[in-house]
């Protein structure tokens, strides 16, 4: 504002900042985060997974592909177990459902025919 320029608004409030000592932003816009990559967050370029591979597959002892296909078959009954369990339950629940909505109609009718069979008693007879 020297020589008695009026100053616009983001000046001064720029120059007050200053003054406080505030550390001002520029207003540029940030770059954009980096993308999350596919595998979870794990990190490593699939070269390296290769390798990493190898080296265990190398370091491993003769009984280890026995082990491993134990592991395996366990972890696929596991998954099948689990499937059966998932299956079930939604079955269980469907059928809940349609007994509820059947209870409800059957409520229902017999209330509308409770109804109906009072209006009918309290009608005069001829």
């Amino acid at each position: 504002m020297p020589g008695g320029v009026l100053a616009t608004s983001g000046e001064v409030g720029k120059a007050s900042e200053e003054a406080c000592g505030v550390l001002t932003v520029s207003n540029k816009i940030a770059p954009a985060a980096p993308k999350r990559r596919a595998r979870g967050g794990k990190a490593g370029s699939r070269a390296r997974r290769l390798e990493n591979f190898r080296q265990h597959k190398a370091a491993a002892p003769a009984a280890a592909p026995a082990i491993k296909w134990e592991q395996l078959a366990h972890g696929l009954l596991r998954q099948q177990r689990a499937t059966l369990r998932d299956g079930a339950r939604a079955a269980w629940v469907r059928m809940r459902a349609a007994r509820a909505k059947i209870g409800a109609a059957v409520r229902s009718a017999w209330r509308c025919r409770s109804l109906l069979a009072r209006h009918l008693e309290s009608l005069p007879t001829a």
